[in-house]
């Protein structure tokens, strides 16, 4: 939870280090994502991939932000908020919330803070209390909490919103505005001691972040590296997130977050990058710029005539760069990155479309 000594800031602050999983070097983007992680819902690991991702996109002046970094940051203030149900929008519910910050001790707080939202956020008219998945206080809350999901409203209680709000006020909080590489240790131990000056608690970050580094490690052994040509901003962001779902089972009508159709895949993905698309491949195909094959960007749609019901073009793919595509083919098959240039699939293709 929010650290009291740091009462100030009122904000959670995170331990950078620049590892796989993220939009490294200008270019580079180190597949370091597994299905799944114990301990993690779902929802919770795309909010980690996603805003990671985002950061250095949106952020030019921060680099190095890794979903192990905001992993091993909830690890610690939420437990990824054990014992709570997290919908597939990110939800959670019934709502975390921190003890009473009442002075008492509990904690590590020993300096009361006065109710500052009428109990609008924690439920407590008297004293504020730390809420949400990266345990944010409601004064810091009023001032930097964000819309992460782009559903119009900044909710502390929702994963993506809390998730992409900490890993933006880690970026922006430099007192001196300074360029911020989370992957260098001066800078990892400034963001962390503006948080909370407790050794202790840099050495309980750091083995969570260590251990989720590893994981990250094993999956990218498996899978490729993938580095992106010049795409926008949401494209770049569709192409994050669709190669996170690398591994996940192929599910007929799948709209996640076990599992994806090829359309679901596609929606889904340009949805966590802040663009609606339609349901289905007959409708997406309308619904952007046609570009031709020699000028793909990162996030663009390959479409194709496999043959199957619904009329053509019956199956889409994502591509992510370097002529690869994340592909979620058919029932009994897992989604997984392949070539463009794909014999079979440059047989049957129709058509790339750019959305938004």
């Amino acid at each position: 939870m929010i650290r009291y000594a740091m009462a100030a800031a009122g904000f959670l602050f995170l331990v950078p280090v620049l590892f796989i999983g993220a939009m490294g070097n200008r270019g580079e983007y180190f597949v370091g994502v597994p299905g799944e992680v114990e301990g993690i819902p779902a929802p919770v690991l795309e909010a980690y991939v996603l805003a990671a991702v985002r950061l250095e996109g949106e952020y030019e002046q921060c680099r190095g932000m890794t979903w192990p970094v905001l992993a091993g940051i909830g690890g610690v203030e939420s437990d990824h908020v054990a014992g709570k149900e997290v919908s597939a929008s990110g939800d959670v519910r019934p709502a975390m919330v921190g003890p009473r910050l009442d002075g008492s001790g509990v904690g590590g707080n020993t300096t009361p803070h006065w109710d500052s939202d009428g109990g609008e956020l924690d439920g407590d008219s008297t004293y504020d209390r730390a809420v949400g998945p990266m345990q944010f206080l409601p004064a810091t809350w009023a001032t930097h909490g964000l819309d992460g999901n782009g559903d119009g409203v900044a909710d502390p209680h929702n994963v993506h919103d809390a998730v992409w709000s900490a890993a933006v006020y880690l970026c922006v909080s430099e007192p001196e505005s300074k360029p911020v590489d989370f992957s260098e240790e001066d800078d990892l131990e400034a963001a962390l001691l503006r948080y909370n000056r407790a050794g202790w608690y840099v050495d309980k970050v750091h083995g969570h972040i260590d251990a989720y580094t590893e994981i990250a490690a094993q999956a990218a052994a498996q899978l490729p590296v993938v580095r992106p040509g010049a795409g926008t901003e949401h494209g770049r962001a569709a192409a994050a997130w669709a190669l996170a779902q690398v591994g996940r089972p192929y599910v007929w009508g799948g709209t996640g977050p076990h599992g994806f159709d090829c359309s679901g895949l596609a929606m889904q993905a340009w949805k966590a990058a802040g663009v609606s698309l339609p349901r289905v491949t007959t409708d997406q195909v309308n619904a952007g710029t046609r570009v031709g094959l020699g000028e793909l960007q990162a996030g663009d749609l390959l479409f194709y005539d496999t043959g199957g019901p619904g009329g053509s073009p019956s199956h889409v793919t994502l591509y992510v760069g370097e002529g690869q595509m994340v592909n979620a083919p058919r029932t009994g098959q897992n989604i997984r990155v392949d070539s463009v240039d794909n014999d079979y699939y440059r047989s049957v293709f129709v058509a790339a479309v750019r959305p938004g």
